[in-house]
């Protein structure tokens, strides 16, 4: 196997011009990282909190408020080889949360923490940067005054496979628009906004977080891509899967998935989603937000 980089900046996310250098520039600098060494959990942790600081996106600097005008970040990531995993939901002092993945996630066994707990950690290891009761961001007064049934875009997540086959997936977002705060979406759950096991791969998914965690979309899309027979019939049974969910909830929703047997997929519902993909195999590098025949094709390559 060789190393692969996927990301996604969230279903609704557009091929805007920005967003595009921001993507490229991580996908290099990812890639560079697994050539000298750096392991899928690592370079998935880098390339998410990138995203998180441009400020483009509805995760780390870019999030969204709740109702009450604060803005609390859920962040998810896991390890395929020990199935380790860490998600926190409502993350209030930090404006960046996988830039405190590397130290939490080291040291704790837990799978769940709640945001409370973790502001009182940062705090204690100086790793806030944010007062843990915000004031209501300005720049998010114009979503704010958008139309009530506006959600918002921007999701961002990573999943990697490294030299040593390792696979690892880290998912970080600001949330739906105007929930009610205490809301908690998918992003900070395993198996619903993200799951990496060495035996099957790795995914991190977007889109309307009820329906994600209703489906358990997360594990069940990467399993059904990776136990498919082959890469055509996964190819077919991804979108399948994700019309089952918006048939059955009224959700959309999207992943990048790395699956151990089939290789790459990228697959969303019928709206834009922006994504990368880096491959080893050819040093390869595409960025679209409409996977088409043409990026199916891209993505075969690096199979």
């Amino acid at each position: 196997m060789f190393p692969l980089i996927l990301v996604h900046a969230g279903l609704g996310s557009r091929l805007e011009p920005e967003a595009v250098q921001v993507i490229r520039s991580l996908l290099e600098e990812g890639s560079r990282r697994l050539r000298t060494g750096t392991s899928a959990l690592e370079t998935s942790w880098y390339l998410v909190e990138r995203m998180e600081e441009s400020g483009l996106f509805n995760a780390g600097k870019g999030a969204i408020p709740q109702e009450d005008g604060i803005v609390r970040r859920d962040v998810g990531t896991m390890e395929g080889t020990t199935l380790k995993s860490l998600g926190i939901p409502a993350i209030v002092n930090v404006s960046c949360p996988s830039r405190i993945l590397p130290d939490l996630f080291r040291n704790t066994k837990h799978v769940l923490l709640s945001g409370e707990s973790v502001s009182r950690w940062t705090r204690s290891r100086h790793l806030s940067d944010l007062p843990v009761d915000p004031a209501f961001p300005q720049e998010s007064l114009s979503y704010w005054n958008a139309p009530k049934e506006s959600t918002g875009t921007g999701t961002v997540g990573a999943v990697v496979r490294d030299q040593e086959g390792r696979h690892a997936a880290t998912t970080s977002t600001g949330g739906a628009g105007k929930m009610r705060p205490g809301r908690i979406g998918d992003s900070a759950i395993p198996g619903a906004g993200y799951y990496a096991d060495d035996r099957i791969g790795a995914v991190s998914m977007t889109g309307e977080g009820e329906s994600i965690l209703k489906t358990i979309a997360g594990y069940r899309l990467l399993s059904l891509s990776d136990s498919a027979p082959s890469r055509e019939h996964a190819a077919r049974e991804g979108p399948l899967f994700l019309e089952e969910i918006l048939g059955r909830t009224g959700g959309r929703a999207g992943g990048i998935l790395i699956s151990r047997k089939n290789g790459p997929f990228i697959f969303h519902s019928p709206a834009p989603m922006l994504a990368g993909v880096w491959s080893a195999r050819e040093d390869l590098f595409e960025i679209t937000d409409t996977w088409n025949e043409a990026g199916r094709r891209i993505l075969e390559a690096t199979t």
